[in-house]
């Protein structure tokens, strides 16, 4: 069953998906790169260290504020640079 899912989902998909070579300047394949994996890391931790941060403070003005500075770190980090 698994097998037919996987081929149904590589029927599915278009080309250039399905070439995972990292390419730091094609627009998908930019994400297997190293350097673009140590920046999913660090926004990881971002995420976890803002969770924790939230749980700590459980107030809904601290949470909005440290969940939009999170969103906006992330794509500062993760873009196109």
């Amino acid at each position: 069953m698994r097998f037919l899912l996987q081929m149904l989902w590589l029927a599915c998909i278009p080309d250039w998906m399905r070439d995972q070579q990292p390419d730091s300047q094609h627009f998908y394949r930019r994400q297997f790169t190293k350097k673009y994996q140590r920046k999913c890391t660090i926004v990881r931790r971002l995420w976890v260290c803002s969770g924790l941060l939230i749980l700590l403070f459980p107030t809904i003005p601290f949470a909005a504020a440290i969940s939009l500075l999170s969103t906006f770190l992330s794509f500062c980090l993760l873009d196109e640079t």
